[in-house]
C-alpha cells in the first residue's frame, strides 16, 4: 500500500515538473536557439549581399577594362587625326580621349575602393560565421549542463526520499482506538481464557 503511495507521489511530481517546463519556454537553451536561428538568417542575408557585391565588383572591372581599351584606341585615332591637320576631327578625337580617360580614372578609383571594401566585408563575414559556430558550441555545452542538472535533480529526489515503509501492524494499531469492537472482543476473549485458567487451578 505504501509502495503504491510513493509511486503515485513521484508520478504526480513528474507531471508537475513537465507542466512547469511547458509553461516556462524561455530556458537558456531555448533563448540561445532563437538567437542562433536569427543569426543564421542574418548570415544567409549577408551572404546574398556579398554575392551581389562581388557581381558589382566584376562589373566595375569589366567597365574599367573597356574604358582603358577605348581610351587607348582614341589616343591612336587622335594621332591619326593630328596627321590630317583637320581641326574639327582633331577636336572630336581629343574630346573622346578625354572622356574615356576620365571614365577610366573614375572606374579605377571605384575598383580600388570596391576591392578594399570587399576585403573588409569578407573578413567581417568570416568572423560572423565563426560567431555563429561559437554560439552552436555554446548551445551544446548549455544543453549538456541542463541535461546534467535535470538528471541530478531526478536522482536527488530518489536519494533524499523517505522510502521506509510503515509497519502494517503499527498501521493496524493506529487504525483501532482502544474502545472499538475488535479491541473489546480481544479483551473479552482474554478474560475468558484467564477465567478458564483459574478454574483449572482450583
Amino acid at each position: 500500500m505504501n509502495e503504491l503511495w510513493y509511486k503515485f507521489k513521484f508520478a504526480v511530481q513528474e507531471d508537475l515538473e513537465k507542466l512547469t517546463e511547458k509553461r516556462t519556454p524561455h530556458h537558456a537553451a531555448d533563448v540561445l536557439n532563437e538567437t542562433i536561428k536569427e543569426a543564421e538568417q542574418q548570415t544567409a542575408a549577408v551572404g546574398k549581399l556579398m554575392d551581389r557585391q562581388r557581381l558589382l565588383r566584376d562589373e566595375i572591372t569589366k567597365e574599367l577594362a573597356e574604358a582603358e581599351r577605348m581610351a587607348a584606341k582614341r589616343k591612336e585615332q587622335l594621332q591619326l587625326a593630328e596627321a590630317t591637320e583637320d581641326d574639327e576631327l582633331i577636336s572630336y578625337a581629343a574630346d573622346e580621349v578625354h572622356a574615356y580617360e576620365r571614365r577610366r580614372d573614375e572606374l579605377q578609383a571605384l575598383a580600388d575602393e570596391t576591392t578594399q571594401s570587399m576585403l573588409k566585408l569578407e573578413r567581417r563575414f568570416e568572423n560572423m560565421k565563426h560567431k555563429v559556430k561559437d554560439m552552436k558550441v555554446r548551445r551544446l555545452k548549455l544543453m549538456g549542463e541542463e541535461n546534467e542538472n535535470r538528471a541530478n535533480y531526478r536522482m536527488d529526489r530518489i536519494f533524499n526520499a523517505d522510502l521506509t515503509p510503515r509497519n502494517e501492524f503499527d498501521s493496524d494499531k493506529d487504525d483501532h482506538t482502544p474502545g472499538d469492537i475488535a479491541s473489546m472482543r480481544q479483551r473479552l476473549d482474554k478474560l475468558t481464557a484467564d477465567e478458564a485458567g483459574r478454574t483449572e487451578i482450583v
